[in-house]
């Protein structure tokens, strides 16, 4: 049992240490949050807070090649963001890009993606004061207070994705929620076929 342990855990290492030889660059991926209420300070008529919420978001790439004589020319850094609109439950890609560089051996370089903002409110009651009065006469009047829904809005941001791509091969990755990168894997929906022509059309 324990020679059983000592070889997977010598086959995964070789595997690592194999997967390092070749790959001599690291990457670490910083995620700058300025995210906060919309109108901040700001409050409804009604005294309440503002609902809404923005996001900006931006992501700081460092790379760093550890080689002391190989360079790369053809790097190419690709980001995704995700998220959902307030109106819907999946998950999707809300902005994506890439940034092409290269680095020397030895070298350092700071990737930045553009900086992503969004603004969502989600479901919630307003209070207004002074509105038209209710039905059936009761509790009505200037100054009475009713509640009113307000519906969800907006999309929201909820992660992140960095691929480091090398002359078309995955270098490094990093997700910050592993379901993620089956949203990027997917393969794109094929393109319908053209109707077929009707008899006697030419």
């Amino acid at each position: 049992m324990k020679l059983t342990s000592f070889i997977v855990a010598l086959v995964t290492a070789t595997a690592f240490a194999a997967h390092a030889a070749l790959s001599p660059i690291h990457m670490a991926v910083e995620l700058v949050n300025k995210s906060g209420a919309t109108g901040a300070g700001k409050r409804q008529p009604s005294g309440q807070p503002s609902a809404g919420k923005t996001q900006v978001q931006t992501l700081k790439i460092r790379l760093e090649n550890s080689s002391t004589k190989d360079s790369f020319d053809n790097l190419v850094v690709k980001y995704w963001f995700f998220g959902r609109s307030m109106t819907e439950r999946g998950v999707k890609v809300l902005v994506e890009g890439e940034r092409k560089v290269s680095l020397a051996a030895r070298a350092k370089e700071l990737v930045e993606s553009e900086v992503v903002t969004k603004s969502y409110t989600e479901a919630h009651n307003n209070l207004v004061m002074g509105g038209n009065p209710v039905r059936g006469g009761q509790g009505g009047g200037q100054g009475a207070v009713q509640s009113v829904k307000v519906p969800a809005s907006g999309e929201k941001i909820m992660g992140h994705a960095v691929r480091l791509m090398n002359d078309g091969k995955v270098v490094a990755e990093h997700f910050s929620d592993v379901t993620y990168k089956a949203i990027i894997d997917k393969p794109a929906a094929a393109a319908p076929a053209p109707a077929a022509n009707k008899a006697g059309n030419k």
